[in-house]
């Protein structure tokens, strides 16, 4: 028996953040739209989280199963309940954790969505009701963003739906940043710039997966939404935007790193900066000389700004020399 063609998979992946975790998977439960499951998959935290995570389900009422990452070959069919856990065997990334809850929805689901959640945002009660309704009126689009606003300041919009890349710079800027959601931009404008489907909300057919394949694993942290919206593109699968799916996002509570602060952790430099050169080489290669140029430019302003540390990593990951922080444990 397989999951009916409108049966959600919800995503979220957990890391060393029970809190976060549990009020994000709160405002799931209080969604409008019921057909989904959650697959809350855990990259091997460390700090008992998923532990606490469980037991505050258990307390709730909420039925859950759980399958060590290696058991997964051996689901075939949907599991009767409410949640099911993928204990991970280690911290894979962005894309490495999530593709595990994928994994387990194509196994289970011939048909139906998944809908990858940040564990550090809320979810507005309709907001997976206007993503499912989306996806059924447009049958072109294989993947769907939401209105992603500031935790805090709810009035402020983080990025619509996504972000515009510059692939000269590789560098991109979100979407409507800024603005009050009274004077956001258009679906049709919003739409017109959009390069990729930010991560803290994915929705995404599962058909469209089976053309395009999993999320790459090589980046650990960013760079992943943007390289697979690049291969549903390029495979002639569209990009849309759902403005009334509203997700409260927290933003940079795992990693070490803020928009409202500015500052990044060593490991958000790093993967930024390295990265961009990898989905260079990867997706666009024709855009490596200026991407060197602003890496160039990235070093001049760490020198003169005596961030001297910072300069070097920037300077190895040109030469080829850096190595990769270890992935936190």
């Amino acid at each position: 028996m397989k999951t009916r063609p409108d049966f959600v998979y919800i995503v979220v992946l957990n890391w060393n953040n029970a809190a976060d975790t549990i009020q994000c998977l709160e405002s799931v439960f209080n969604s409008t739209y019921d057909r989904y499951q959650v697959v809350l998959c855990d990259n091997a935290s460390t700090d008992g989280s998923l532990e606490v995570i469980t037991a505050w389900l258990t307390r709730r009422g909420i039925t859950l199963k759980s399958f060590s990452e290696n058991e997964l070959s051996g689901i075939a069919q949907p599991v009767s309940s409410q949640v099911v856990v993928i204990r991970n065997q280690k911290n894979y990334g962005y894309a490495g954790g999530n593709n595990r809850g994928l994994r387990y929805a194509q196994a289970t689901g011939s048909a139906g969505f998944a809908w990858i959640i940040n564990n550090d945002v809320e979810v507005d009660s309709t907001a997976l009701t206007s993503l499912v309704a989306a996806a059924k009126s447009r049958p072109a689009v294989g993947l769907f963003g939401s209105t992603i606003l500031d935790y805090v300041q709810r009035d402020e919009i983080q990025t619509q739906g996504g972000d515009q890349y510059y692939h000269w710079l590789a560098m991109s800027s979100h979407i409507g940043a800024g603005r009050h959601p009274d004077s956001s931009l258009s679906q049709e404008e919003v739409e017109k710039r959009l390069s990729y489907i930010v991560g803290a909300s994915v929705f995404v057919r599962l058909s469209t997966i089976k053309k395009i394949g999993l999320m790459f694993e090589g980046y650990f942290l960013y760079f992943e939404e943007l390289d697979w919206a690049t291969q549903a593109l390029r495979r002639g699968i569209g990009l849309g935007y759902v403005a009334d799916s509203l997700i409260y996002h927290k933003e940079g509570g795992t990693i070490g790193s803020s928009a409202r602060s500015r500052q990044k952790s060593w490991s958000a430099d790093y993967y930024g900066v390295k990265n961009r050169l990898q989905a260079t080489r990867r997706l666009f290669p024709w855009a490596l000389p200026t991407v060197w140029l602003g890496l160039l430019i990235t070093l001049i302003k760490r020198l003169a700004s005596g961030q001297w540390d910072r300069a070097v990593m920037v300077l190895q990951i040109m030469t080829g020399t850096d190595r990769p922080p270890p992935p936190p444990s």
